[in-house]
């Protein structure tokens, strides 16, 4: 019976080694699907794959990757994860996010409310950017960024994500504006979600959150609860999430990769030193 779904990700460098800190991370709390990783080198826990030469400019390779391989691999579902992620306890089915969208990701800040104090996201003006959205077809009431570090999509949709980030990505640019992924998926989100309001980061922090103001800087997370400040409105929230998007651990990632790997290559012996060292 073909697997419901698989994490993925795409690494080379010091990022090989943050992977396989994210797999250890998970296989601790009870995870234990499949991780496919497109990388320069084996990632301890992963099923490999080469990932070759790649432009990391705005993370569009995510799209790449997604369109060109991932779809190829028998799962409906996939779930791309950041190298700086760290599961604190088992999230238990992710695909409960789906609320019957085809594509999840966390809708985080409402960039139309006036309580906001960033008035700008990717050098683009919080009223700009809804303005773009809703000329390429949003018509929700509110319009959220989101950021990139997890997303869920059903293998169907995977043709028409791309083609929506792109149209996107297109159009922003005749208007002044060459966004990243992230501004890509929260437009293919909007289209695609039959209710934002429901994967709004608020309903769903139990889950996924991001720790983008370094509450656990240069340490992993743990299970307790901690502090979420809203990157627009800068309300504080008391989270508690089984996945934390560890933007500011990345030191101390590199290094439990690279005690999980030591690990990994030891119990695995010469056959593997070799492929690692080709």
């Amino acid at each position: 019976m073909k697997p419901n779904y698989c994490y993925w990700s795409v690494v080379d460098g010091d990022y090989s080694w943050m992977m396989a800190a994210v797999i250890k991370s998970a296989r601790q709390v009870g995870v234990f699907r499949d991780f496919h990783v497109w990388s320069d080198r084996p990632v301890a826990g992963s099923i490999h794959h080469p990932c070759g030469q790649f432009d990391k400019w705005g993370c569009l390779f995510k799209l790449f990757f997604l369109r060109d391989a991932v779809q190829k691999l028998d799962y409906e579902y996939f779930i791309w994860l950041d190298t700086d992620s760290w599961f604190t306890r088992n999230p238990g089915d992710p695909l409960r996010m789906m609320q019957g969208s085809p594509l999840h990701i966390a809708l985080e800040g409402d960039l139309t409310i006036p309580e906001n104090r960033r008035r700008d996201w990717w050098d683009c003006p919080n009223d700009r950017f809804v303005g773009l959205m809703r000329q390429r077809g949003v018509r929700s009431r509110h319009v959220f960024n989101v950021n990139g570090g997890l997303f869920i999509v059903h293998r169907d949709a995977i043709d028409t994500v791309y083609r929506l980030a792109f149209d996107f990505w297109q159009f922003s640019k005749t208007q002044g504006f060459t966004f990243n992924d992230e501004p890509l998926m929260a437009y293919a989100m909007h289209m695609l979600c039959g209710d934002p309001y429901r994967h709004t980061l608020r309903t769903s922090m139990d889950f996924w959150c991001s720790d983008w103001t370094g509450v656990f800087l240069d340490e992993l997370p743990d299970s307790r609860p901690w502090t979420f400040t809203d990157y627009f409105t800068e309300e504080r929230l008391t989270v508690n999430p089984a996945i934390v998007h560890a933007m500011r651990s990345k030191r101390a990632l590199i290094a439990a990769g690279q005690e999980a790997s030591g690990h990994f290559l030891a119990e695995a012996g010469d056959k593997v030193l070799s492929i690692v060292g080709t």
